[in-house]
């Protein structure tokens, strides 16, 4: 269902009609005194209606001509929003909801502000995001609810991974079944032991017989433990084989989702709760398809071939055993059902534990500078002390439920004893046959005990895989034509009333429209927070514009193939990232095949050969994540030789002479003339005087574009913006002068 055009009221009064179909209908849940109640904000092709449901009837209780509105726009206030517009030369709010509703209502404040002008917008597709059976809400980029999983599905999924490795599968279970048929044997012994050899019939098996039969008997069971045990051997190794290959086909899976997904994924998510999935979540499934997986197929299997042999030996007696079946099964449902949801809690709470080790060990050289060391420490120990009572919570409960089962099998087996004895005195049957049952009734009571076990571990499983599958089940990127090309590009990129807010009730950029031509630079100006850093993140489509549409040469790049639009792109961030390797690695990053000589060419146009040679190995320098060793002048400098070798048709700047000193600045700005070239460029400096090679500046003030210009045109400007910004930037750099 579309939540911004859901059906109208059923109790609507009949005598209030509209002039026409709905295009919006929008519900709030506050009145406009701020009390719950249910309103609604229709929208016609000319009329804007306000309902209310009032004495269990649902009435109009305002309405104005589209034309006669203007200015419409979102207010944020403390657990809620408001719609606001101009009406009759006015601010008035026409509607009032809580904060979940904001979204919707942002959305309808950029059609009604495009409608009041007499320009054409559709109403775009807003589904809902909470689950349509609990009501929960989903993950964005999510249409699975964890609540709600059913657990055949979860296994389901699971058995599925099991598909490119059926023939080791297959041979786990013909192995099993070797292995519990052997099991039998032994009960079967017990049977003649007993009634022909240690306690025969008087006159019925000679002495001489008796001997035999006792050494043929033992080597038969000396037989059966040896191939017992080479199976048993077998079996673990397949097991082992089989749990550790799966796990990692679904951890390498888990990697490459995560490659995939879009950066909104990561925007509210701790990267160290994103390892704890890869790590501590897959570790826990490893342990059950590695050892729970086993004992699961063995346990099924001695459980049906017991309980079969033991109804062939004697039914009375196990009717006695199977009647504690049910009970058992009833703790172990219970127990699973109250520690499904405690399960998912631990390890959300792993999760915490992991992300706050990931950033205490990423920001060290900050919390040393501030002697922090003691805070830090409490901290870790708070989130770790998180998870001490609901572990030992989960201890104490199986525990518990493991004494009520082995208080049952205990009662069972007095029962068997005593209706056993009985049987025995009335002639009913040998004393082999109950010493056969018996063994039979101590395999068939280990089944019930690992059932008990398998639950526990089941539990900590699917929770492990259901957070698992959460993460595979989000929308990546589109990228089903990752490895298809784009025809040559000639540069011309263009904004067409691009709207887009990270989130849906905070606009980053509103109806912003420009364009650059083949081969010229241009410089993004503005205050932080002005979006500058968006327009490069939808260049890149990291992000994709909510209204609006970024082109290339006159086509979409949402049209394009991902992999090859972002090949065109050549990025210089302010905040290099190097990762661990050689300084040729880390420039040939973007082309991995490329040769020595490109490599050392591309180094020479960024300004770093000379560095790079001073140090002790060159170009074969190890250096540690993110360039430890390097300043972060060398570090830009290997950026940018890394654009260059990547050949890109886009290039983009981002603050890429923010840290440091003149000198370098100097060496790097060389290095960004040469590089910009012939290049369509986007660059972003909070140093103004960098941009004065720019064609045009681009200012940029609250999302919004309110000066376009070169340098010189908008320093005329007496009361611009860019100048204002400049004398601003004039004022600082005097202060740090004088404090020099």
């Amino acid at each position: 269902m579309n939540l911004l055009n859901i059906p109208l009221p059923d109790d609507l009064a009949p005598n209030a009609g509209l002039d026409g179909p709905a295009r919006v209908c929008v519900a709030a849940d506050l009145r406009p005194d701020g009390t719950l109640g249910a309103q609604w904000l229709v929208v016609t092709n000319r009329t804007v209606y306000l309902l209310s449901r009032e004495e269990r009837v649902t009435i109009i209780v305002w309405s104005r001509r589209i034309s006669d509105i203007s200015e419409p726009k979102t207010l944020t206030f403390i657990g809620g929003g408001a719609l606001e517009a101009t009406v009759d030369g006015e601010k008035q709010v026409l509607e009032r909801y809580t904060g979940a509703r904001h979204g919707q209502f942002n959305t309808v404040a950029g059609l009604l502000e495009k409608w009041s002008k007499g320009e054409e917008a559709e109403v775009p597709e807003e589904e809902s995001h909470r689950c349509p059976t609990c009501g929960l809400p989903l993950r964005k980029g999510s249409r699975v609810c964890p609540a709600c999983i059913p657990k055949s599905r979860t296994l389901k999924r699971l058995l599925g991974y099991l598909v490119p490795v059926r023939g080791m599968a297959l041979s786990l279970m013909g192995v099993s079944l070797l292995a519990t048929a052997l099991g039998m044997i032994p009960p079967l012994l017990q049977r003649p032991l007993y009634d022909m050899v240690l306690a025969p019939k008087p006159g019925t098996v000679e002495t001489p017989e008796r001997y035999r039969l006792l050494l043929l008997l033992t080597l038969g069971l000396l037989a059966v433990a040896l191939v017992g045990s080479m199976l048993g051997v077998l079996q673990s190794w397949i097991s082992s084989w089989l749990g550790n290959r799966v796990t990692h086909n679904i951890r390498c899976q888990l990697f490459q989702h995560l490659q995939y997904l879009s950066l909104s994924f990561y925007d509210k998510r701790q990267m160290g709760s994103v390892i704890s999935r890869v790590n501590q979540d897959s570790g826990g499934l490893q342990h059950f398809l590695t050892w729970g997986a086993q004992e699961m197929v063995t346990n099924l299997l001695l459980f049906l071939g017991v309980g079969a042999m033991m109804f062939v030996i004697n039914w009375k007696l196990a009717l006695l055993v199977v009647l504690v079946v049910p009970f058992i099964s009833a703790i172990g449902g219970q127990v699973w059902r109250r520690l499904r949801h405690v399960m998912h809690r631990i390890y959300h709470r792993w999760g915490r534990v992991n992300a706050m080790l990931s950033e205490s060990l990423t920001g060290l050289r900050v919390i040393k500078a501030f002697a922090q060391e003691d805070r830090e420490i409490e901290r870790f120990s708070t989130r770790s002390d998180e998870l001490f009572m609901p572990t030992v919570n989960i201890e104490r409960t199986w525990a518990i439920a493991f004494a009520g089962i082995g208080l049952l099998f205990g009662i069972s087996r007095l029962l068997v004893g005593y209706v056993g004895g009985m049987e025995i005195l009335g002639e009913h049957m040998t004393i082999g046959e109950l010493a056969a049952f018996t063994m039979y009734a101590a395999m068939f009571d280990g089944p019930l005990r690992h059932l008990s076990m398998l639950l526990n571990w089941s539990s900590r499983s699917f929770a492990a895989a259901e957070r698992i599958f959460e993460i595979l089940d989000t929308e990546p990127e589109p990228h089903d034509q990752r490895q298809a090309t784009i025809p040559p590009i000639e540069g011309r990129l263009e904004f067409r009333h691009v709207t887009f807010g990270y989130e849906r009730a905070r606009t980053a950029l509103k109806d912003l429209s420009f364009t650059l031509e083949p081969g010229e630079m241009i410089g993004l100006v503005g205050h932080s927070g002005a979006g500058k850093s968006t327009i490069i993140n939808l260049v890149c489509r990291f992000y994709e514009p909510q209204q609006g549409e970024v082109l290339i040469d006159g086509l979409r790049i949402a049209d394009l193939p991902l992999e090859g639009w972002r090949e065109q792109i050549g990025l210089v961030p302010q905040d290099t990232f190097l990762f661990s390797g050689t300084i040729a690695e880390n420039i040939a990053y973007a082309r991995p095949g490329a040769t020595r000589e490109e490599i050392i060419r591309a180094a020479k146009v960024a300004n770093a050969h000379d560095f790079i040679l001073r140090k002790p190995d060159g170009y074969d320098t190890l250096i540690g994540e993110g360039g430890q060793g390097l300043s972060a002048g060398e570090k830009q400098r290997l950026a940018i030789a890394r654009a260059v070798l990547h050949n890109p048709r886009i290039l983009i700047l981002d603050e890429a002479t923010s840290q440091v000193d003149v000198e370098t600045e100097k060496q790097i700005q060389e290095a960004i003339d040469r590089l910009v070239a012939g290049r369509t460029t986007i660059a972003i400096a909070h140093r103004l005087s960098t941009l004065k090679n720019a064609h045009r500046l681009i200012v940029l003030k609250s999302g919004e574009v309110v000066e376009i210009g070169t340098h010189d045109e908008l320093l005329q400007k007496e009361d611009g913006e860019f100048r204002r910004l400049v004398t601003m930037y004039q004022e600082v750099s005097k202060v740090r002068e004088v404090g020099r």
